[in-house]
């Protein structure tokens, strides 16, 4: 397995966390939390969603940089 291919393959895992990461800001809506709770899982959310643009940018880096 080349490197360029087990990058795309951490881009893949990265973008199932993201879908993981929507069910979990789409959860914080439920009537049934309190606002504090929905405040906390929306930072949480966009914290995350943060981390994976972040890692997503420096993957293609270094794709863009593969031959």
């Amino acid at each position: 397995m080349t490197t360029t291919t087990q990058i795309r393959d951490v881009a893949d895992l990265l973008t199932t966390v993201r879908y993981l990461n929507e069910a979990v800001f789409m959860a914080a809506a439920d009537g049934s939390l309190t606002t504090n709770a929905t405040n906390a899982l929306q930072a949480l959310s966009q914290e995350i969603e943060n981390k994976l643009l972040f890692i997503g940018e420096r993957l293609d880096e270094i794709l863009e940089g593969r031959p």
